[in-house]
């Protein structure tokens, strides 16, 4: 088995990282002459973005986080009529996340969890009723569990599983009737580059 390295200093760092989104399914709401459930149909997408925080050891550390993730919206059903749309459904998550792990010889296993904010835009046109195009801020939290391997003394590459929960938003179309999309969550896979600065 692995021994536990000697700790690495404590200091700062900063990551970006990069990945595939698998989002789950949509729900919510359109009142259009009454109010209708409706269906949203959402492709994967793709997730990038970057963090800077601080490790006060190789067991615990704080970090600030942005990350945008894009997906394409191909239909919503309503009322049992399904409207094949174009146009893509756009995120910007805010996060402060808690890491929690280990170092052993090169490897880092590691668990996380973040909480914050993310503002969600739907642009979509959608054929005979009102397009939408409007965003909206909602609570987002999210846990995540990944391994970095040390290419370096400062620099490491690693991947991690992440799961996103984005709370329920409001919107109104381009005929100004209301939309609403229930809370949903997202499976991310990505990898990660990560380099230390010291103390």
């Amino acid at each position: 088995p692995f021994e536990p390295a000697p700790l690495p200093p404590a200091g700062f760092y900063a990551s970006l990282h990069a990945g595939y989104v698998i989002p789950e399914d949509v729900d919510g709401e359109i009142v259009f002459g009454g109010t209708t459930g409706i269906d949203v149909e959402v492709e994967d997408g793709y997730r990038i973005g970057g963090s800077v925080g601080y490790d006060f050891n190789s067991m615990i550390g704080v970090e600030a986080e942005v990350s945008y993730s894009a997906t394409d919206v191909d239909s919503i059903t309503g009322g049992g009529v399904t409207f094949n749309t174009s146009g893509d459904a756009r995120i910007l998550t805010l996060m402060g996340n808690v890491i929690v792990g280990n170092q052993y010889d090169r490897w880092r296993p590691y668990v996380g969890v973040g909480a914050g904010a993310a503002l969600v835009n739907i642009d979509v046109t959608v054929p005979i009723i009102d397009d939408l195009d409007d965003s909206d801020w909602a609570f987002a939290a999210q846990a995540m569990a990944g391994v970095d391997f040390s290419l370096t003394d400062t620099v490491s590459l690693g991947a991690r599983y992440r799961y996103i929960r984005i709370g329920s938003t409001d919107y109104t179309d381009d005929g100004d009737d209301p939309v609403s999309i229930d809370s949903f969550g997202t499976h991310n896979i990505e990898a990660v580059l990560k380099v230390k600065f010291g103390g």
